[in-house]
């Protein structure tokens, strides 16, 4: 039986690169069948690797080492993805070995960047138009035949053959009206063959509760239409947030973008997976690393501080996108299947603030 949003183990086929194979797939978390569709009366489930590389990070490095997974967004500019679809090249890997996560923008938005207020594309705005951009922008190449849409099946032709594995909104807009017009974009995008599963990130406990109430409404018209995923700030001694979003923090790590337990919980209830960005801090401004009880913890396990802080979110089932450019430090992250925190010191690392 297979359980949403547990851990699970796939055995290794490879004879090249078995090792590093079986690091990664140990750490793989299984997203929600309502969360996507495929055109096929049964759709296979969809297994998303927990780590993640992200941005201004070594993507050759992380491939290289064993991670499958690499996470970016429209916002990130245009070399950062195309930097993605180098190191893919490069690496000969498999696209269906790849898990490929991005993000479309909503605006208007609250949050404190500057891309709804300075670009000078109209077009940037469109959801739909990001997506597309972004798929093209990695040469990302044509879906499986049971992922893509066949005229003569009655699917609707998508504008772009390629596709990501997860697409997310990066940040809800200002207007609730708006979030949920540009998530209905995405629910499209993923019936288009464009994307296997799609979410949102930044939603804090109250919103993600509204858009679940919202999707499940008949009026939105389309079936599985809930998120498979929520990436929020997310960190040892970063939950609850902190900080409040207030002044001129940019709001990441903030209770109004959803850095608390109750959001963690409200997603594990919903069967939607929690992934944490910023896990060691560096975004949220938290001092992961430097925390004693981090350190104590990592050398009674002789580990580092940074494989204990990946652990105990490995641990509660929460994925991570982290950002590393040293093989080193990319073949440690992925080997946090390797060990296991006891029930004392998770306890004592939650109550870190």
């Amino acid at each position: 039986m297979l359980v949403i949003g547990a851990l699970i183990i796939t055995g290794a086929t490879f004879l090249h690169g078995a090792r590093r194979w079986r690091r990664e797939s140990a750490t793989r978390i299984l997203l929600a069948p309502g969360a996507y569709t495929q055109p096929h009366p049964r759709p296979t489930s969809i297994s998303m690797p927990l780590l993640a590389n992200g941005i201004n990070a070594n993507h050759s490095v992380w491939l290289d080492a064993g991670g499958r997974h690499i996470d970016t967004a429209f916002i990130y500019g245009d070399d950062q993805q195309k930097s993605i679809g180098e190191a893919i090249r490069r690496s000969n890997i498999n696209r269906g070995d790849l898990f490929i996560t991005t993000k479309v923008a909503c605006c208007p938005t609250l949050r404190c960047n500057k891309f709804c207020t300075s670009s000078n594309d109209v077009s940037a705005y469109d959801p739909a138009a990001q997506l597309n951009h972004s798929i093209e922008l990695m040469g990302l190449g044509c879906p499986p035949a049971r992922f893509a849409h066949r005229k003569s099946h009655g699917y609707a032709r998508s504008t772009s053959c390629g596709f990501v594995d997860l697409a997310l909104l990066h940040f809800p807009c200002s207007r609730f009206e708006d979030t949920l017009r540009a998530y209905k974009v995405l629910v499209d995008a993923r019936d288009r063959g464009l994307t296997r599963a799609i979410g949102v990130s930044n939603f804090n406990a109250s919103l993600l509760q509204a858009l679940l109430d919202a999707v499940e409404a008949p009026s939105l018209g389309k079936a599985g239409a809930r998120p498979a995923v929520v990436q929020n700030a997310f960190s040892v001694a970063g939950h609850p947030a902190s900080h409040d979003g207030v002044g001129n923090a940019c709001l990441e790590g903030s209770r109004l973008y959803g850095s608390t337990d109750e959001t963690l919980e409200l997603a594990h209830r919903a069967g939607i997976v929690f992934q944490a960005y910023s896990p060691l801090g560096g975004v949220s401004n938290v001092d992961v690393l430097g925390r004693r009880e981090v350190r104590r913890i990592a050398e009674k396990y002789g580990r580092t501080p940074a494989q204990v802080a990946m652990r105990w979110l490995v641990q509660q089932r929460v994925g991570a996108v982290s950002a590393t450019a040293n093989p080193q430090h990319a073949a440690e992250l992925l080997d946090v299947a390797r060990f296991r925190l006891a029930d004392a010191d998770m306890a004592a690392l939650s109550g870190l603030t």
